[in-house]
């Protein structure tokens, strides 16, 4: 019997080290630092903490190695409650890595990465019964190769696959938009995949490339959904950020979790923009992920009623 899970996730695997920058720092000179935080990173792997935070059964695809790097990253996923049997053991691989400078005036993030060294999955070591054995997939556009295969099966046994994409080769991008149920992608990804401006035409094109529904992020502008050549928007819940990074991660495990609880779109976005809004709070992507138990004792008047209801439920 094949493993079962709720959600598979597939994707890039990451260490973060996460700083606060100073204040008037000078490009050369040597500077106390008030935050540093290490811990895993990345949208598939921050999105599947999420998904485990709220209560799912959550498998993480991709490969450790014998180093450092992999401890950590293999620590920070179980840490979050996401399973780590479907990691591969391979000598030579090795997490990504990014750097990450938090600016503490407004909370945006500059991210510096490399992936020297990385070891990406190959399509053969996807496996077709965890795929069929799970209720739906996550998958970004990084590990393109095993995300395609995974989006192969999930649509051949009918599993709803929420796609993470933030930019890559359009030919690729559109053939696991044409696999997947539910893209979801920032407006600067859409418009270099597009090569289009106003957000109606950027929806309507994504939409031709899928049988499924498309969403497109803005950050403090809210997002913007299609679904049978309807375009709805959703605000960004304001908070005061203390660090942005996560939360596009996090709009992604929202909206999967809403997915898993047959939420309609509406709903879906709108928990999922409120999950994102409940991260940047915090210093760190996972440092904090929400709980159901967590959002419910939340003030959540600023919610619609039929949300509201649904978290109190939770």
């Amino acid at each position: 019997m094949a493993d079962q899970f709720d959600v598979v996730v597939v994707g890039l695997n990451v260490v973060d080290i996460l700083f606060e920058l100073p204040p008037n720092a000078v490009y050369g000179e040597k500077h106390e630092i008030n935050r540093l935080v290490v811990q895993g990173g990345a949208p598939a792997g921050n999105a599947a903490s999420g998904l485990a935070n709220l209560g799912w059964k959550t498998g993480f695809l991709g490969k450790k190695g014998q180093n450092l790097l992999s401890t950590i990253s293999v620590a920070e996923l179980k840490a979050n409650g996401v399973s780590d049997r479907l990691l591969i053991e391979c000598k030579d691989a090795q997490p990504a890595v990014a750097v990450v400078a938090i600016d503490p005036k407004n909370g945006e993030r500059t991210v510096y990465y490399s992936t020297n060294n990385y070891n990406y999955l190959k399509e053969s070591e996807v496996s077709e019964d965890v795929i069929k054995e799970s209720k739906i997939i996550l998958v970004d556009g990084y590990e393109s190769e095993a995300s395609i295969k995974a989006l192969e099966y999930a649509k051949k046994y009918g599993k709803r696959s929420v796609l993470d994409i933030e930019t890559g080769d359009k030919g690729l991008m559109q053939r696991a938009m044409s696999l997947g149920t539910d893209t979801i992608l920032p407006l600067t990804g859409a418009k270099e995949l597009t090569g289009l401006m106003e957000i109606e035409d950027i929806l309507k094109e994504l939409s031709s490339w899928t049988e499924g529904i498309v969403i497109v992020t803005d950050g403090i502008n809210g997002s913007w959904g299609i679904e049978n050549g309807v375009i709805s928007h959703q605000s960004a819940f304001k908070v005061k950020a203390v660090d942005t990074t996560g939360c596009g991660d996090a709009f992604h495990a929202g909206y999967a979790s809403a997915l898993l609880d047959n939420l309609p779109l509406g709903l879906r976005m709108e928990f999922a923009a409120y999950f994102a809004s409940r991260v940047a709070l915090q210093f760190g992507g996972r440092t904090n992920l929400p709980t159901r138990k967590f959002l419910k004792n939340q003030d959540l008047s600023g919610l619609s009623t039929k949300l509201q209801s649904y978290i109190g439920g939770m």
